[in-house]
């Protein structure tokens, strides 16, 4: 396809919103070679955002933000849920899950890869973003979950799908 584009970026470029707050929601936060890992407390939820590489032009056309990834998976038995996405051009926010801005289901997937495909496209003027809000499950088979074993989660990678606009 002419005018079409893929960018990605590592997992460690992670970042965790309200860092300063210690309510023990996130009870670590570690950038690895292989991505960052986030140790969350079961009940508790957490803004993340990670940079997306944005080529905002090609061949002297606009891109448009097509679709979103985040390659992301768990250590041990206990899951995640990410409760929310923004995808944000600049500080713009052009698309949130909330809002049902998504497809259900997205025309690609990639395993381990959570896809956030627009409805409708959206121009780019600015670097693209990607924001989630990432939770710990409170209960695995009827049982609360103590903290010995919290999840262990791996953000290895993100990235996004641009064509010409």
């Amino acid at each position: 396809m002419a005018g079409f584009t893929a960018s990605w970026v590592h997992g460690n470029a992670v970042v965790q919103e309200l860092t300063q707050i210690e309510d023990g929601a996130v009870l670590s936060f570690v950038h690895y070679g292989w991505g960052t890992q986030i140790r969350m407390r079961p009940g508790f939820s957490r803004w993340f955002h990670i940079p997306l590489p944005t080529p905002v032009m090609l061949d002297g056309y606009r891109m448009k933000l097509i679709r979103a990834f985040i390659h992301i998976r768990h250590i041990g038995a206990v899951q995640f849920e990410i409760r929310d996405v923004h995808l944000y051009d600049g500080p713009h926010r052009v698309a949130a899950q909330s809002a049902g801005d998504f497809t259900a289901p997205p025309s690609v997937s990639i395993p381990d890869c959570q896809v956030y495909e627009l409805f409708e496209p959206r121009v780019c003027a600015f670097g693209a973003g990607l924001s989630f809000n990432l939770a710990g499950i409170v209960s695995f088979d009827g049982l609360v979950v103590d903290e010995r074993s919290n999840p262990w989660i791996v953000v290895s990678s993100a990235g996004a799908d641009f064509q010409i606009a």
